[in-house]
């Protein structure tokens, strides 16, 4: 990977954290649920069950 690559890379990853961190409850929560990691009830889904025990301390 080159540096132009890595530099694209970090540009969009601090976009989408800023998008991130502009969004609602509701959308971040759809946001999780599209991607597997939430149920729509905010739960997390079976692969990601052992997170609720960290988010949750």
């Amino acid at each position: 990977m080159s540096n132009k690559d890595i530099e694209k890379l970090t540009e969009l990853a601090a976009a989408r954290l800023e998008s991130a961190r502009s969004m609602s409850k509701k959308d971040a929560i759809l946001s999780l649920n599209e991607a597997g990691i939430l149920t729509k009830k905010g739960k997390f889904t079976q692969p990601y069950a052992e997170l609720e025990e960290v988010v949750n301390k």
